[in-house]
């Protein structure tokens, strides 16, 4: 489900709804864990504000001990209930997390235009690439970004947090708003 939320020639903006996650906490000298990790879903541990994408799984850093596992197609469902059991069965955790966030798509060629507007992170100065991942915070809340491309960036926020996205990406979307960056 993607619900157009502002549309022009340089961004549109999509609420894509819930997007399969699981939380995982990881201690990194728990051989088992990682083998699960490895075995299950065939991704090795992404490093520092990375994201690493493999059969429509991306596996994302948070923290040295802690990863996100995001899943777009719900032909993955199987696969994720069995990697959550088997990884209660180490000394690491997988909680499913979906309900808990609501997901935005933003594409076009002025998509990190419109988070440079929110965010605290100066994303002129970090190199940013494909599949970088970030936990940050937009005014007074705590956000996921997830870099595909330059052009295409997920967000997620709490649910509860899901209108006040709505309306500040449609204040920040509106024409006549625009950052000039090349100054």
């Amino acid at each position: 489900m993607m619900d157009r939320i502002r549309g022009d020639i340089f961004v549109d903006i999509y609420v894509i709804g819930s997007i399969s996650s699981l939380n995982i906490r990881v201690y990194q000298e728990d051989k088992k864990s990682l083998n699960v990790i490895q075995r299950k879903i065939g991704i090795k541990l992404p490093s520092v504000q990375k994201a690493i994408e493999k059969n429509k799984l991306t596996l994302c850093w948070i923290s040295n001990d802690e990863y996100l596992l995001l899943s777009e197609k719900k032909e993955n469902e199987g696969l994720l209930n069995q990697f959550q059991k088997q990884m209660n069965l180490t000394t690491g955790v997988a909680e499913y997390t979906t309900d808990l966030r609501s997901w935005f798509l933003i594409k076009g060629n002025r998509a990190m235009d419109i988070l440079r507007k929110g965010v605290p992170l100066d994303l002129g100065k970090l190199e940013i690439a494909e599949r970088n991942f970030f936990r940050t915070r937009l005014g007074e809340i705590q956000i996921n970004i997830l870099i595909k491309s330059l052009d295409e960036i997920l967000v997620s926020v709490l649910r509860s947090h899901k209108d006040y996205m709505i309306d500040w990406f449609e204040a920040c979307s509106k024409r006549g708003t625009e950052i000039n960056f090349d100054l």
